[in-house]
């Protein structure tokens, strides 16, 4: 029995013995750190003591707030030592990048299983895996507005949820209903963040090209997120150009008569698609103002430009030279000067600018062409003139004894028809009839009425004279003191309220180009100035000048 204790306590002591002389494995520290964007991170075990032995231990994570397959890769592997090794030893624990902007987050890795060798006092370590976001890149907004004399607009990209590390993208324009070079200039390029940055800017050039038009449109994108930065949904937008100019003429599409002889501005095609609808025409808009569909009226145009629109027996003839854009509260109306021009307002706030036009002019042409006179002109304030000489000019002498052209070649006949034409009376032949003026303070005057063939029927249209420049004799006749209330009445006649009572003057068919001669080394000086009795009833007429250098006399009618 004695025996068998001795040999228990010996194999004891051995065995304390030999537990004495193993190795220790511990992780090197208690914590490790990492960033989720890099990945492996290495975890280090050491080996300590006597190393005589070969040894094995186990390495197993797991969760803390990080979570196995969205944070890290999970991990269970065995490290080994050979008898005599004390070299450490590794784990490599891979770091996932979730995406997310978060806090940091901690995971543990514990040893276990060991055999040969002993585990010392650090069996658990602590990783944290700190958050690394590239971050998401998309512009700041959808659409990005500019106005047209703006210069350039500044487009901002935004980084968000992140911004580690440097990373770019590339950007760039495209056309849209505003194309390059005439609305802007094109642009590509990349945009850099460098760590921290979470905004850059391009500039995009536009052009002020002083034309009236819709506001345009430019296309932006972005492409191609580099250095581990995510694509955000914003990748397009519209940076929208914003029209500063109100006439649209420029842009618009013409109809330009070509009749031989006849030299006229070119006219308006209402029949062009519009620019703020492209499924409706100028035409449809003007044929939706209330003034129309309420009466049942259409509007139509000739292919020669003249707008008609047909109230009852009479018939309005006008013809649109420019169109500009108006406040889009201006209700959509046709509206009428008193000298029978106008404006239309359609529903999409443009306007056109008309004036009164001749249903019929081949066949003041063709009466002009018997008296030698084949050439006319359309002004663009709408009075048709007609140049008295139309043969070689005239030459004289000046005082010096230089040739020059006398300045009556330029002399021209200046008649406005009137907006509306009727049914010719009866017995009248298609032609140019010449009438008594109705006024009998004028008893040499005369007025003018065209009588024409249309469908079936004959029509007429009266020409009488007029200002050459309508608005320059209102002007002039309003800075007199006391005067008040100008309007344009029939044939020829402006009447005006002077001190509370009526006055009339009457515009001569003629009008001249103004003597050079008179104001040699000086400025023209324009406006009424007095004339001398020209119709004989005692009382001193006017004559104007006007800006462009003509000059036409009026007759003043005493008042009754």
């Amino acid at each position: 029995m004695l025996h068998l204790l001795r040999q228990v306590s010996f194999f004891v002591l051995l065995s304390v013995c030999l537990s004495a002389q193993a190795g220790v494995l511990e992780f090197t520290a208690t914590t490790f750190s990492g960033v989720e964007a890099t990945s492996p991170m290495t975890i280090t075990v050491r080996r300590t003591g006597v190393v005589t032995a070969a040894a094995t231990v186990v390495v197993k994570s797991a969760d803390a707030t990080a979570s196995a397959g969205a944070d890290y890769t999970a991990v269970t592997t065995t490290l080994r030592w050979a008898a005599g090794d004390a070299a450490d030893k590794t784990v490599s624990l891979a770091l996932l990048d979730d995406r997310v902007g978060e806090a940091s987050e901690t995971l543990t890795l514990s040893l276990s299983e060991v055999t040969g060798d002993t585990i010392g006092s650090n069996t658990q370590t602590t990783v944290t895996i700190a958050d690394f976001e590239q971050g998401t890149l998309q512009f700041s907004a959808t659409d990005y507005q500019v106005a047209e004399n703006g210069g350039s607009a500044t487009i901002t990209v935004t980084r968000s949820v992140g911004s580690n590390g440097a990373v770019t993208i590339n950007y760039a324009t495209a056309n849209r209903t505003a194309t390059a070079p005439d609305h802007y200039q094109t642009k590509t390029g990349t945009l850099t963040f460098a760590e921290g940055i979470t905004s850059q800017t391009f500039a995009v050039t536009v052009v002020d090209n002083s034309l009236g038009q819709v506001d345009k449109t430019i296309g932006l994108t972005l492409t191609t997120p580099g250095g581990g930065a995510l694509a955000g949904e914003r990748l397009t937008a519209t940076l929208t150009i914003l029209n500063d100019d109100v006439d649209f003429t420029a842009g618009l599409t013409k109809i330009t008569p070509t009749r031989t002889g006849v030299t006229q501005a070119a006219v308006i095609n209402l029949s062009q698609p519009s620019p703020f609808n492209s499924k409706s025409s100028f035409l449809q808009a003007v044929n939706r103002i209330p003034e129309l569909t309420i009466t049942a009226l259409t509007a139509a145009q000739s292919t020669a430009g003249i707008v008609t629109i047909p109230v009852g027996e009479a018939t309005f003839h006008l013809y649109p030279y420019n169109g500009t854009k108006v406040s889009a509260s201006t209700t959509p109306a046709i509206f009428m000067n008193t000298d029978s021009s106008g404006r239309i307002v359609t529903d999409e706030g443009l306007q056109f600018s008309f004036q009164p036009a001749l249903a019929a002019i081949d066949v003041l042409q063709t009466q002009l062409t018997a008296m030698q006179m084949p050439k006319l002109t359309v002004t663009e304030h709408g009075n048709i003139t007609v140049q008295r000489n139309q043969g070689t000019p005239q030459l004289d002498l000046d005082s010096s004894g230089k040739l020059v052209i006398n300045n009556t070649f330029y002399d021209r006949f200046n008649v406005r028809p009137a907006i509306v034409s009727m049914p010719a009376t009866s017995g009248s032949t298609v032609g140019l009839h010449m009438h008594a003026h109705p006024d009998a303070a004028l008893p040499k005057e005369i007025y003018l009425r065209i009588v024409y063939s249309s469908g079936n029927q004959l029509r007429q249209q009266l020409l009488t004279s007029a200002p050459a420049i309508a608005d320059e004799l209102t002007a002039g006749l309003l800075t007199l003191e006391g005067v008040s209330n100008v309007r344009f009445e029939d044939f020829g006649m402006i009447a005006f309220t002077f001190n509370g009572r009526k006055h009339r003057v009457y515009a001569d068919f003629m009008v001249r180009r103004v003597n050079p001669t008179s104001y040699a080394g000086q400025t023209l000086r324009t406006g009424m100035f007095s004339l001398s009795d020209v119709n004989g009833d005692g009382r001193d007429d006017f004559r104007m000048v006007y800006s462009n250098g003509d000059e036409q006399n009026f007759i003043y009618l005493i008042p009754n």
